[in-house]
C-alpha cells in the first residue's frame, strides 16, 4: 500500500464539499481536521460577537449582521479578517499558524486552502486534493479563489449532482479520495 501523506491539504469552491472530505479522510485515515480559519473565528465570537453556527456552519456563513453601522454576510467579516492577517504578515500567514498549531508529528487534513496556499502546503509534503462540485460555483469574494495549479489531483464530488443520496454520494467520494490517497488513480 502506498504510504498515506501526513498532511492532505483541500481546496475548491466554498460548498464544494471539502469539509465532507475531510470527515472521511479522518474516518479512513485517522487524520484529524485542522481548522484552518479556527483563529478567524475565534476573533469573530469573542470580539465581534457571532455566534459559533454563524462561524462554524455554511448556513451561518450565509447570514448578514450589522456590524458597526454596516451590513455584512458573515463570510466576508471572515474573509476581511483573514485578509487583514495576510496583509500584515503574508499570504501564508494562515496555512502557517494552522501548521504551527498541529503537534510536529501528528496527521491533519486542513481544508480551506485558498490563494496561492496550496504550494505552501506542497513545500511542506502535504498531498493537495481540489475538491469539484457541479453544483458549487465560484464565491462572489476575492478571497475564496484558490489557484487550482497547486493540486496534485482533482477529486469529482458530483454524487448529489447525479441524483444519489447523500449517503450514497458520501460513499461516492470516500471511493473517490481513497483511489487518489493511496495512488490507484492518477
Amino acid at each position: 500500500m502506498t504510504e498515506i501523506p501526513q498532511y492532505i491539504a483541500l481546496c475548491g469552491h466554498p460548498t464544494s464539499g471539502k469539509t465532507t472530505a475531510a470527515e472521511i479522510i479522518g474516518e479512513i485515515y485517522g487524520h484529524a481536521t485542522a481548522d484552518d480559519g479556527l483563529p478567524l473565528r475565534k476573533i469573530a465570537i469573542d470580539y465581534l460577537g457571532l455566534t459559533q453556527h454563524q462561524v462554524f456552519t455554511q448556513e451561518g456563513k450565509l447570514e448578514n449582521v450589522v456590524l458597526n453601522g454596516r451590513e455584512w454576510q458573515v463570510r466576508e467579516i471572515l474573509g476581511e479578517i483573514g485578509n487583514a492577517f495576510e496583509e500584515k504578515f503574508g499570504g501564508d500567514i494562515i496555512p502557517l499558524m494552522s501548521h504551527n498549531a498541529r503537534p510536529k508529528e501528528a496527521t491533519a487534513v486542513f481544508g480551506s486552502v485558498r490563494r496561492e496556499q496550496g504550494k505552501y502546503w506542497r513545500d511542506q509534503g502535504a498531498l493537495v486534493l481540489e475538491i469539484v462540485n457541479p453544483l458549487a460555483g465560484p464565491s462572489k469574494f476575492e478571497f475564496d479563489t484558490f489557484n487550482p495549479v497547486h493540486a496534485h489531483a482533482q477529486i469529482l464530488n458530483d454524487g448529489l449532482a447525479r441524483g444519489l443520496s447523500k449517503e450514497d454520494a458520501r460513499k461516492d467520494l470516500a471511493v473517490k479520495l481513497i483511489n487518489v490517497i493511496e495512488g490507484r488513480v492518477a
